[in-house]
């Protein structure tokens, strides 16, 4: 089968799997990136292994999106017995080392809103106060506010309820007295702001990476609260393993978890 069917039928599963059109177009950019290296239903491990190669240098994230979309292909491919000789075992037994994520300062996200415009603070505030993807940022409705609550569509399609808190809360409020009901953030993309337009204004606005902005509010939800669990559903993630790959413990933290494992007095009397 040639590479252009096959990518056709891989992005019509895709669609149909009511997957968000973000991650869409997420998975199939890393299936044409490797099409363009090899014939897909012919691929052997030796030519995963060439194209893994090149992806050396990239981004920790991007790798486990490149081949998360790998992994994902080909199971798809082979449930459907268009790949005859599959490669998917030495894509699962791929690891991707964890690089301790970036979070912005709280110094920095203070100026950055001090004297921003009411719709770049609130974009800005949603990213680390509520922890919200871009997509779920850029398509934001004033109906999916129900109070303190927003009802947040994310990956997958999936839904979640977000609490707001009060500065948040500050400043859904202004945007809503100043525009029309809707959109939260009006653009020319389906009635609102494209998700990458939404990445320059906070990327202008704070001079850092907006997903920084989310692990440092899942960061700071864990640091106050200590609840993984809590933090996960918050973030819309499927796994605690990922979650976890969120958190930047400082070394308060670290000297707290060393501290904890000394053997207290009394203790060995007792066993």
């Amino acid at each position: 089968m040639q590479n252009d069917v096959i990518l056709s039928l891989f992005e019509q599963w895709l669609t149909a799997s009511y997957r968000a059109s973000g991650t869409v177009k997420l998975r199939m950019r890393y299936v044409r990136k490797l099409a363009r290296r090899v014939q897909l239903t012919l691929a052997t491990e030796d030519h995963i292994e060439q194209a893994l190669a090149e992806t050396r240098e990239l981004s920790a994230e991007t790798r486990h999106s490149i081949l998360a979309s790998w992994r994902l292909f080909y199971r798809w491919a082979v449930a459907r017995r268009y790949v005859l000789v599959s490669p998917t075992l030495l894509i699962e037994q791929i690891p991707v080392a964890a690089r301790m994520p970036r979070v912005v300062p709280d110094a920095v996200i203070q100026r950055s809103i001090l004297n921003a415009t009411p719709r770049d603070r609130a974009l800005v505030l949603l990213g680390r106060y509520a922890c919200l993807r871009l997509t779920e940022i850029a398509t934001l409705h004033m109906r999916d506010r129900r109070g303190e609550v927003l009802l947040i569509r994310g990956k997958g399609d999936k839904e979640r309820y977000v609490y707001v808190n009060d500065p948040l809360a500050l400043a859904l409020d202004v945007l809503e007295e100043r525009l029309p009901r809707g959109h939260y953030f009006p653009g020319e993309t389906d009635g609102h702001l494209h998700p990458q337009s939404v990445h320059k204004i906070i990327k202008r606005v704070t001079g850092w990476n907006p997903h920084a902005l989310r692990h440092a509010g899942a960061t700071a939800a864990y640091r106050g609260t200590g609840d993984l669990r809590a933090v996960q559903e918050m973030l819309g993630h499927a796994s605690l393993s990922t979650t976890q790959r969120y958190l930047h413990l400082d070394d308060d933290a670290r000297r707290r978890v060393a501290a904890a494992t000394v053997i207290q007095p009394g203790s060995m009397l007792a066993a």
